[in-house]
């Protein structure tokens, strides 16, 4: 298992880096722009892009969990109550939890997000005012969890608190 901690770190990393990178560009980019669709436009936008987005949510959020509790596995020896103490410990413990709670919740939301995207009818305002509302508030929740996951994990690797 040790030859393999480096790749599992590695694929950990980058996962965790898109992943944020991908809020990123959903807030300041995508968001904004659906902002200026209207009607069929906006309908045809979110058909295309969003479940493609969301998939790819689902995959680096899944790929960033399972990697990081092998990784904190393998530190602890299985021991996971290293983690109630010291910067290193805490700081895991709460920013994989937060992880873990952020992935759950994309998962739960993805779905519903999909199926009103998908149920509405062409032309069905109100649905796609309603999609438009979550995704412009649920994305920038997301952001602020995913950033303090971010910092949690960088506190834990350098010790920024």
């Amino acid at each position: 298992m040790e030859e393999l901690f480096p790749v599992i770190r590695t694929v950990h990393v980058l996962s965790g880096s898109f992943w944020i990178g991908e809020v990123v560009v959903i807030n300041f980019i995508l968001i904004p722009v659906l902002s200026n669709f209207q009607g069929d436009m906006r309908k045809q936008f979110l058909i295309t892009l969003f479940p493609k987005i969301f998939h790819l949510a689902s995959i680096l959020s899944a790929t960033v969990v399972i990697t990081g509790v092998f990784m904190v596995y393998y530190m602890t020896n299985g021991d996971f109550n290293n983690l109630l103490s010291g910067r290193w410990g805490l700081s895991i413990l709460v920013g994989g939890s937060l992880g873990i709670i952020l992935t759950a919740f994309h998962f739960f939301m993805e779905n519903r997000l999909a199926k009103k995207i998908g149920l509405g009818k062409q032309g069905d305002e109100e649905k796609l005012g309603e999609v438009h509302v979550k995704l412009k508030i649920v994305p920038r929740m997301g952001l602020i969890v995913i950033t303090c996951i971010f910092l949690l994990m960088i506190n834990a690797v350098r010790g920024i608190f």
